[in-house]
């Protein structure tokens, strides 16, 4: 099957240009003028519409297996697609976690059952508990391991305890300490790959509820719970982890201005740190609340206005590498109870490039800086760029084809998550992904499947052996 998308504008990270893109055998085998003559056995007319290499989601906690009642993979890659993402990088904390090269290879062929999207998978870093189980994760192809810096995990299911005081003491997997971080640190090195951290100092946290003095009862509350320098302190840490080991730390979901600060700081020193933001960073903010209510917490919380404009100008200066989702779904009941009781984490991978291209069409971000952090630079951070990231021949045959003059109202009833209450209902966004290609095949139209399930696993090459 050859496919051609013609009449279109490719956006490439030099530049919009008219192009027509011919994909064969999954792979993009000719970039042509429009008009030139060559053979296709199919074609989508994209005149009028931005063609986009397919879009990257590296921050995805589909919950399957063990909280299937939240969200599963079928569901989340679904709605992925739906939205313009081609490939989704499976987070490790669902039940079992993928600790290990055993489970990482029974999560593998379980999702490859379900999989919309093509996907890679992560691995789940416990400090000592697993330290030598990593370099089996690199070698399986994991695109990275994840470190809950500072947070316990249930002892039987190494789900995670944001709040200890939930659980009782024997049920705690209690975190690493900093000695044991650094040695993580060392071992990631050794295999050139990439450690991801969730940065929040469970210290500072702690010392910031005491100071409160009562449960958290409002978004001021939450704020003052959770202060940014809680962010920026683990930061500055790993930022010294990494600098004397060579490792490639990678900070998610970066919140705040003042953490930006800790990112810019440690970059200008030559230390291989990177960070990821997310929609809900950079297009809501504290203002936003009393419209959205509680269905908005995550954690680190959504921020002040000014951390907002920070987080675009880190885009635009390229502070920041990479953007995701991080979709963690829960079930309407519970976001639905009181704000301190309340999970944080939401539904996201469906909006993560629609709110995106409506940021870029309001002016946040060019075309070519979008497809470089919401694709390319995240391809390479990964370690899947030999397949992902670029409209560019050879490359896999991944494309969003996005219609500028568009407009989509996000419905939580349309959604396709198993759980659909975003964060974003009501909201009139410009632009709409009009047609997804997947490996060479026109798989979706108006949010609608073409086909059936056509997702595959993506291995990870990183540098074995070498250090950042």
């Amino acid at each position: 099957m050859r496919l051609r998308v013609s009449n279109g504008n490719a956006v490439f990270h030099d530049g919009v240009r008219a192009a027509d893109i011919v994909c064969e055998d999954g792979r993009i085998v000719e970039l042509l003028e429009p008009g030139t003559e060559s053979s296709s056995d199919a074609e989508i007319d994209a005149a009028g519409k931005l063609v986009f290499a397919g879009f990257i989601d590296p921050h995805v906690h589909s919950r399957e297996p063990g909280n299937e009642h939240k969200e599963d993979f079928s569901h989340s890659t679904l709605g992925a697609l739906s939205g313009g993402v081609t490939t989704v990088l499976e987070m490790p904390n669902a039940i079992p976690p993928v600790e290990n090269r055993r489970v990482f290879d029974e999560r593998r062929a379980q999702h490859e059952k379900n999989a919309w999207t093509d996907f890679g998978l992560w691995g789940l870093a416990l400090g000592d508990a697993n330290l030598e189980d990593i370099p089996g994760l690199f070698e399986a192809g994991a695109v990275g391991v994840k470190l809950f810096w500072g947070y316990a995990l249930h002892k039987k299911t190494r789900s995670l305890v944001y709040n200890s005081a939930d659980e009782v003491p024997e049920n705690l997997l209690m975190p690493p300490d900093n000695g044991e971080v650094l040695r993580l640190f060392d071992v990631v090195a050794s295999v050139g790959g990439v450690l991801a951290a969730h940065c929040e100092d469970k210290d500072v946290l702690a010392a910031s509820e005491r100071a409160l003095g009562h449960p958290v009862e409002s978004y001021d509350d939450l704020l003052a719970a959770r202060p940014p320098i809680a962010e920026a302190t683990t930061i500055a840490v790993a930022a010294e982890f990494a600098r004397v080991t060579g490792c490639r730390v990678h900070v998610v979901h970066l919140s705040s201005a003042f953490a930006l600060d800790a990112i810019r700081a440690a970059q200008s020193r030559g230390i291989p740190i990177t960070a990821e933001t997310c929609p809900q960073y950079l297009t809501l903010c504290d203002e936003d609340y009393p419209r959205i209510g509680a269905r908005m917490k995550v954690y680190p919380p959504v921020r002040r206005r000014g951390d907002q404009e920070a987080l675009w100008e880190g885009i635009r200066r390229e502070t920041i590498a990479s953007l995701g989702s991080d979709h963690a779904p829960h079930t309407i009941q519970e976001k639905s109870q009181g704000f301190s009781t309340q999970p944080a984490g939401g539904v996201g991978a469906e909006t993560f490039a629609p709110l995106l291209i409506d940021a870029m069409l309001r002016g946040r971000v060019t075309p070519e800086r979008l497809t470089k952090v919401a694709s390319a630079s995240t391809a390479r951070l990964y370690g899947i760029a030999h397949r992902k990231g670029a409209i560019s021949l050879g490359l896999d045959a991944d494309l969003a084809i996005v219609d500028p003059a568009a407009e989509r109202t996000v419905r939580d009833e349309e959604l396709v998550a198993k759980q659909p209450i975003s964060a974003w209902n009501g909201t009139v966004l410009r632009g709409a992904v009009t047609d997804v290609v997947l490996g060479g095949v026109h798989v979706m139209h108006d949010r609608e499947p073409l086909t059936q399930r056509r997702g595959r696993f993506i291995a990870a090459r990183h540098r074995q052996g070498a250090r950042a």
